[in-house]
């Protein structure tokens, strides 16, 4: 059983948990393998780490991987420990350089990785399990969720239609609601500072299978220190570009394959946000909170 939830903490992912689904102990799960990077991110990790544990998957291998954090973040991995099949906290050279220490200690079939400040949604591991056991996909992508920093003010996050031409973009795929074969894995460019994942799914995606679930796997948390938001993450966003461009090249200047690209993803998302919708539903209605507030319409 996991350590009580701290204060007066309701909801999910500290009053609820993921239910298994039926007959769920006659399927012959496939092992998934999570990392989790972190640095001084003490405020959320607690919740994470929960998110991750609490999706009662039978077959789940998770990693976390600490960068010598002192602002408490140690405690709480250490009061979930037992829960985890390997953890660290140390010195290392980045994101990118935890996250690849966390597979290159991976044994699933199934790889992702949940960055400290984000969060799963209830049964999003069993969701994307099945996905691999009946389909034929070598990575599966979903929807997501925005979440101001307290929680409260949420936005639906659609998935985008994709083709590797697509990815020169970035933003279209989510890293934490995305999964892939370890037999297509490839590691992460270590030297990048923000946008290991734009330029991952670049390396990762073309030639390979690719599933979008019409289903919110996890939710992205907005913060002040997010790398995103801050402004002094700004110079480390540029440097990012620049050697992405030098080994993908720029992203395309064409007007005609611009308006490709935005028409094609509105057709798609019109599309899409009615298919699954009782089930999409359903995953926000079981996280039992409360007083949220919602930024653009629900499914």
């Amino acid at each position: 059983m996991l350590p009580a939830p701290p204060g007066n903490r309701a909801g999910w992912p500290w009053s609820v948990e993921s239910v298994p689904p039926g007959r769920s102990e006659s399927v012959a799960w496939p092992r998934i393998t999570i990392v989790t990077p972190s640095f001084r991110q003490a405020p959320f990790l607690e919740e994470c780490l929960r998110s991750v544990l609490l999706q009662n998957y039978p077959n789940l291998e998770y990693i976390v991987n600490d960068g010598g954090s002192a602002d408490g973040s140690v405690e709480i991995i250490g009061r979930y420990s037992p829960f985890l099949a390997h953890w660290q906290s140390q010195r290392d050279a980045g994101q990118g350089d935890a996250i690849n220490q966390g597979f290159d200690r991976a044994t699933g079939e199934i790889l992702g990785w949940l960055n400290s400040d984000d969060l799963l949604l209830p049964g999003a591991l069993f969701a994307v399990a099945r996905v691999f056991l009946h389909g034929r996909a070598d990575v599966v992508y979903g929807d997501a969720l925005n979440a101001s920093e307290d929680g409260r003010t949420l936005q639906y996050w659609q998935g985008y239609w994709i083709l590797p031409s697509f990815l020169q973009f970035g933003g279209v795929i989510s890293s934490h609601a995305v999964y892939w074969r370890r037999s297509v894995h490839v590691p992460i460019w270590a030297d990048l500072s923000c946008n290991i994942d734009g330029e991952l799914w670049q390396r990762l995606v073309p030639g390979h299978r690719v599933k979008y679930l019409p289903l919110p796997l996890g939710v992205c948390r907005h913060h002040a220190d997010t790398k995103s938001n801050s402004e002094s993450w700004r110079g480390k966003w540029l440097r990012d570009d620049e050697l992405i461009w030098k080994r993908h090249g720029r992203p395309t200047e064409s007007r005609v394959f611009r308006k490709w690209f935005s028409t094609s993803q509105r057709a798609f998302k019109w599309a899409s946000w009615r298919l699954n919708r009782a089930n999409k539903r359903s995953v926000i209605a079981a996280c039992q909170w409360t007083d949220q507030k919602w930024k653009g319409p629900k499914p």
